[in-house]
């Protein structure tokens, strides 16, 4: 039997382990939602069209999207080396930031831009994988958790973005001031993970093998349902964190400074939610937060340009914000409910992975929408109806998890 001291190493182990990498995860969205508030910058000071804007958006998007699709597989085949992958995507981050930074012309940022968003998009792989098979027993909250780092990422890389470019007067300073966070992360992330991907079995698979496994997948109709709704719920997100910058500098003729707070209320106010939700899933099931979640947020985004520019504004984006980014958390758990150890990633991956191809034709379609139905504030119903679209199918997917009887 298990002694008490050793229950509580192993605990303290596990905390260890969830609290540095929620931290690698909230530099990681530092970074993700701080580059799209400088995005207007960017397009000023190289004369950059909207049609251009959209190509560098898209192709963000499809860098995402091809490293998930493609590196789940890999991922859950290579679990012993899941804490080195962890530790590249720090360093990496350093390293295709500063290249960000030195960009001569739009050729060089079509070139760049991709690259920045492979390591963030490799690092919620072996991370939620890892949490997967760890907290097995908390996984909701595990993930929640983990979904929290990012939301303190979200929460402060609009603000922190803004104020470096006020200061600084220059968006390739900021660049260069964002490798700093990645090389100090890199090394907590190699002291504490390095061997996060030897805890448990670690077994060999070929590539046959773990391509067999993971087709049953798309055979398995609570997955299919509920990636299908994370996707049309990611390709709405994915358009409001691409154009609401400058819906609210060019539409409502905000400052940056105060567009950056607005954003933030956006993209950040998951700090106080996702534990929430994350433990509620838990103890009720997945679906008794996703559905209303859903369609919450529907509403919310239909009500946006209705709410002004004042104070309402403010109100609306912060609900917004509750639901951004942690209901995505609790439809990965969902999902990773269905799954076998060994087909985490890969799992992880299709969420992501469609998400992030898909929606690179999100930002052409939004654009469209933006061109053809009165600017900048038509994205918000477009991302309105998608959500709810999703809602839709998250009340179909046949999911009926029972919480775990450890759960308090």
């Amino acid at each position: 039997m298990e002694s008490a001291v050793s229950r509580r190493g192993r605990v303290r182990k596990r905390g260890t382990i969830l609290g540095v990498m929620s931290a690698g995860h909230g530099v990681a969205h530092l970074y993700d939602q701080g580059v799209p508030v400088m995005m207007p910058t960017i397009a000023s000071h190289f004369g950059l069209t909207t049609f251009q804007v959209t190509v560098l958006q898209a192709l963000r998007f499809t860098g995402f999207g091809v490293v998930n699709i493609g590196g789940g597989l890999v991922v859950d085949m290579l679990k012993r080396h899941w804490g080195m992958m962890l530790t590249c995507c720090m360093l990496s981050a350093a390293l295709f930031f500063a290249l960000l930074g030195m960009a001569p012309g739009y050729v060089a940022l079509v070139l760049i831009v991709p690259l920045v968003s492979i390591p963030g998009a490799l690092w919620h792989l072996p991370s939620a994988a890892s949490l997967s098979q760890i907290f097995s027993d908390r996984r909701g909250w595990a993930i929640s958790i983990h979904g929290f780092g990012a939301n303190l990422g979200n929460l402060a890389g609009p603000v922190i973005a803004t104020r470096l470019l006020a200061l600084l007067g220059s968006w390739r300073g900021v660049m260069f001031v964002y490798v700093a966070p990645a090389l100090v992360m890199t090394v907590f992330v190699w002291v504490f993970l390095r061997h996060v991907g030897r805890i448990g079995s670690v077994e060999r698979r070929d590539l046959s093998t773990q391509i067999r496994a993971s087709l049953g997948l798309a055979r398995n109709p609570a997955v299919v349902l509920m990636v299908s709704a994370a996707t049309l719920r990611g390709i709405g997100l994915d358009a409001l964190f691409a154009w609401s910058p400058f819906y609210l500098e060019e539409t409502l003729g905000k400052g940056t400074t105060d567009a950056g707070f607005n954003f933030a209320l956006l993209t950040g106010m998951g700090i106080v939610s996702t534990p929430i939700l994350g433990y509620l899933s838990d103890r009720f099931g997945r679906k008794a937060v996703i559905v209303p979640g859903f369609a919450v947020a529907a509403a919310l985004s239909l009500a946006t340009v209705a709410a002004g520019g004042g104070w309402m504004l403010s109100l609306v984006m912060a609900g917004t914000g509750l639901f951004s980014f942690a209901l995505h958390q609790i439809v990965q758990a969902a999902v990773l409910d269905e799954v076998g150890e060994g087909r985490e990633a890969t799992a992880v991956g299709l969420i992501f992975g469609l998400n992030g191809i898909l929606g690179a034709v999100s930002p052409f379609l939004a654009f469209l929408v933006i061109d053809n139905f009165g600017g900048y504030g038509a994205v918000y119903y477009y991302a309105g109806i998608l959500t709810a679209a999703g809602g839709v199918l998250a009340v179909l997917a046949p999911t009926g998890r029972k919480p775990p009887a450890s759960v308090r």
